[in-house]
């Protein structure tokens, strides 16, 4: 698709990520089932929890797995760093959204389980990881779970070392570029958003950490939550440096 990048260098502004791509963000997520992935999630709040059902999703974005979950009968809640995307989940539903950071959750504790899923840890150094670690396991309820997930080296090399995409609609016309530094081990993603409305060019830039699955355990264990498996996919089968994406759950044990 040719897109008409108009005054493209004199009127590009650089802006946070998840700011204008709130947009346009379940357009280009439309590929996502998140159906099928709140049905993984209950399999793992059956197999390693117990009475699993207050539910927050930590990072949620616009809503549409919160919004799945809801419909398998959980009470759920979500918050987002992104205003912007908070402002969408918003417009979808009456649960509770709300603007909050991973690396300083503020919450009442008595939470079944916590999430935080779409590979949204990498957006964290391990210092912010520790503390967002630390916050969880004082929210969560004795036996709580908390469910995470990342995606491997061996995943970005074979999708987004180098990959362009280029998209039209909701008033939008997106330009999306991947690029990974094996060296230090970081996947940059660049969005260029031109506005239909106001004829201006908005950029954002994301940068995520490919940590090491070992790297990222020996983390969870320093916590103090259990962990309790890291598994393939979106199955129960152990999962490796050769997956795609990991799920890993801990569990609040008692004290």
């Amino acid at each position: 698709m040719k897109i008409n990048w108009v005054d493209r260098f004199r009127r590009v502004e650089e802006v946070p990520p998840y700011t204008r791509l709130a947009a346009v963000y379940d357009r280009m997520m439309d590929h996502v089932d998140y159906g099928e992935w709140a049905g993984y999630i209950e399999k793992l709040f059956n197999e390693f929890g117990r009475g699993i059902h207050r539910v927050v999703d930590g990072g949620c974005g616009t809503g549409s797995l919160v919004l799945a979950l809801e419909k398998r009968g959980c009470w759920v809640a979500g918050f987002d760093f992104s205003l912007e995307m908070i402002r969408m989940a918003c417009r979808k539903s009456r649960i509770p959204f709300w603007r909050g950071d991973l690396r300083t959750i503020s919450l009442s504790g008595g939470w079944d389980a916590f999430l935080c899923l779409y590979d949204t840890i990498q957006y964290l150094t391990t210092e912010e990881i520790r503390l967002m670690f630390s916050g969880v396991g004082s929210v969560l309820a004795e036996g709580g779970l908390f469910i995470w997930d990342a995606v491997t080296e061996n995943h970005v090399l074979k999708y987004w070392t180098h990959y362009t995409e280029k998209d039209r609609g909701n008033g939008w016309e997106t330009m999306r570029r991947s690029w990974y530094d094996r060296r230090v081990r970081c996947q940059h993603t660049e969005f260029e958003l031109f506005s239909l409305s106001d004829r201006k060019v908005y950029r954002e830039h994301h940068l995520q950490r490919i940590y090491r699955l070992e790297e990222m355990e020996r983390i969870a264990e320093e916590s103090g939550l259990k962990l309790v498996g890291r598994f393939r996919g979106f199955t129960l089968n152990p999962g490796d440096e050769e997956s795609d994406r990991v799920h890993f759950v801990l569990r609040k044990e008692a004290s």
